[in-house]
């Protein structure tokens, strides 16, 4: 449209900016690559909801869980079943709306950067607050609506089943869109109040140390209660009936009220739930207003004052350094890599993401599979399955989620100053980067879990356990960085090169049915001492393999700085496109 190429009013024109630049940032190389991402997300999501149709919502002739309920318990079994299944869902859609708060983090108030960008411009800081105010309230309402949108429709046919499916359809539909809208509107704008908090009651400095582990405590809380809530759909009756003794201060139960109250339920206790969501809806939005109010208050002082994060220093940092380098060149790889990934926030939140999802993974792993070895077989036997779970489970999880970090670039202009010395020390460049992922990533995982499992375990079967559960995490690290030829921090990067459904599948597979299969074997190996030896000298023959595989070459081939895709930087400048012939163009430029 013309309209929109012409330029208005500096709010209008601030808001336009801000929301073209949302999920732009340091994730990317260039603006306008989180599209490739997005496309790839709703490619999943679109399928993965129509899997919530049940076949007896479909299909009439086959019995679903409503109408086998119906037979067990009557009426009080099917409002069980809808009960546990609204709140699966709304604990669903709480977690993804607050996964997406979080990735906004730094969009959710204005930044330091805006403040350089905008300086030479004539914009007061009223001007920038107030369009970021309404770039975050149209943002919110376009991801409620379009992320609640299909489960308002699936709900509406699957919770009454299509055995019971009359014309209240799209009265069940309403209801459904108000109350889980209503809980992703205050999970939000809960996201937006604490970070509005943690700006506005600890200095500038503090508060660019502690926001990235807050952001990664959410993570981890939100994805294990994604991951769990998988699980609500299974609770059987008495669960639900004994849900006002532990559900009064969980939102997903308030907002689930809010739903059964707008369909006619009157019973006290999620009348009680429905005022409580409400209640925490417009606190959360009153905090956002305040929090901005005073930031704004407080804008030179937060934006313009706030230093970069102070470094660790000490003796002991530099002789571990130096331990860890074994030479000059390795050394200072090391340093600029972890200073990198101290100083950058962006880095710092996708590696506190990354350690949050792999806690969220060994957690829900031991509150469903722990407790179904507790049941069957004791409490030993169930810690003993956790032990022998979790160090793999985490080497998965981090070593792939270490390997994002270290892609995402930092500074990327900066990075010819590594093209120009690259040919001098190719080899121990590489070498750093090997012993800077093994000692950040991997070592962490047993020096924290091995007195854990020497406890429970014994120490000879946990000496025999580690040591073959440490081979198959480098053999893991092997696989990861085979193709791996880049400094970190200094390669462009472009999200979505690979379909997130291909991700989530190897996830899958690879927790689901590689992790237990190596798991069995190391127990096995563990408990009979006779195969320690075998298991152990061929999983480390194995990494011996691929570690000459992956090192093959080293210093020959020149480092990548570049993706796959090229990236080039998008600087605001419209492209000039010259059209016909060789001979035309050369006449013009005469």
């Amino acid at each position: 449209m013309t309209w929109l190429r012409q330029t208005h009013s500096v709010g209008f024109e601030l808001v336009r900016h801000f929301l073209r630049r949302m999920f732009d940032g340091d994730w990317s190389s260039s603006p306008g690559q989180w599209i490739s991402a997005a496309t790839s997300l709703f490619a999943l999501l679109l399928p993965a909801g129509l899997l919530l149709i049940r076949e007896g919502a479909l299909d009439p002739k086959y019995a679903s869980r409503y109408s086998l309920m119906s037979r067990a318990a009557g009426s009080a079994g099917i409002r069980a079943a809808v009960i546990a299944d609204e709140l699966a869902l709304i604990t669903l859609l709480f977690c993804v709306t607050g996964l997406i708060a979080l990735l906004q983090w730094q969009s959710l108030f204005p930044s330091r950067r805006d403040y350089l960008a905008l300086a030479s411009l004539p914009v007061r800081p009223r001007q920038v607050f107030l369009a970021r105010f309404v770039t975050v309230l149209l943002f919110s309402g376009v991801m409620i609506g379009s992320l609640n949108l299909l489960p308002s429709l699936i709900a509406a046919i699957e919770f009454g089943g299509a055995w019971r499916l009359d014309s209240t359809f799209f009265r069940h539909a309403s209801v459904q869109a108000a109350a889980s809208g209503l809980a992703c509107f205050f999970v939000f704008f809960a996201v937006v109040a604490t970070q509005g908090l943690l700006l506005n009651l600890l200095p500038p400095r503090l508060f660019g140390r502690i926001a990235p582990y807050v952001q990664g405590l959410l993570a981890g809380v939100f994805l294990l209660a994604g991951f769990y809530s998988w699980s609500i759909k299974q609770w059987p009756l008495d669960t639900i009936g004994k849900l006002p003794a532990f559900g009064e201060w969980l939102p997903p139960v308030w907002y689930t009220g809010v739903r059964q109250t707008l369909l006619g339920d009157t019973d006290p206790f999620f009348v009680s739930m429905r005022q409580r969501a409400f209640v925490a809806a417009a606190l959360a939005l009153f905090l956002t207003v305040i929090t901005y109010l005073i930031s704004y208050r407080r804008y030179r002082k937060l934006l313009l004052e706030a230093a970069g994060i102070p470094e660790a220093s000490g003796l002991w940092r530099c002789n571990l350094l130096r331990l860890l380098a074994g030479s000059p060149r390795r050394e200072a790889v090391i340093d600029f890599m972890a200073k990198t990934l101290a100083r950058s926030r962006t880095h710092r939140l996708l590696w506190m993401v990354y350690i949050g999802a792999a806690a969220a993974v060994v957690l829900n792993s031991s509150l469903i599979d722990g407790a179904l070895f507790a049941h069957s077989k004791g409490w030993g036997k169930a810690l003993q399955f956790l032990v022998l779970f979790w160090p793999l489970a985490c080497s998965v999880v981090i070593l792939n989620g270490f390997r994002h970090v270290l892609s995402v670039p930092s500074e990327l202009r900066a990075n010819w100053i590594f093209q120009l010395t690259e040919s001098q020390g190719r080899v121990e460049w590489m070498s750093a980067v090997e012993r800077f992922v093994i000692a950040y990533a991997i070592a962490p995982i047993y020096l924290i879990l091995f007195p854990v499992a020497g406890g429970i375990l014994g120490w000879g079967m946990a000496v025999r356990m580690t040591t073959q559960q440490i081979l198959i995490s480098l053999i893991m690290f092997e696989l990861l960085f085979y193709s791996w030829q880049k400094l970190p921090f200094t390669c462009s990067y472009q999200p979505g090169n690979q379909p997130l459904v291909a991700i989530i599948a190897k996830y899958i597979a690879i927790l689901g049915a590689l992790v237990p299969i190596l798991s069995v074997m190391v127990a096995v190996a563990a408990e009979v001492w006779w195969l320690f030896p075998v298991y152990g000298l061929n999983f480390a023959a194995i990494w011996i393999w691929a570690r000459r595989l992956r090192r093959e070459g080293w210093g020959e081939t020149k480092l990548l700085y570049q993706d796959e895709q090229t990236a080039v930087t998008n600087l605001g400048i419209k492209e000039l496109t010259y059209t016909g012939t060789a001979a035309h163009i050369q006449r013009n430029a005469v």
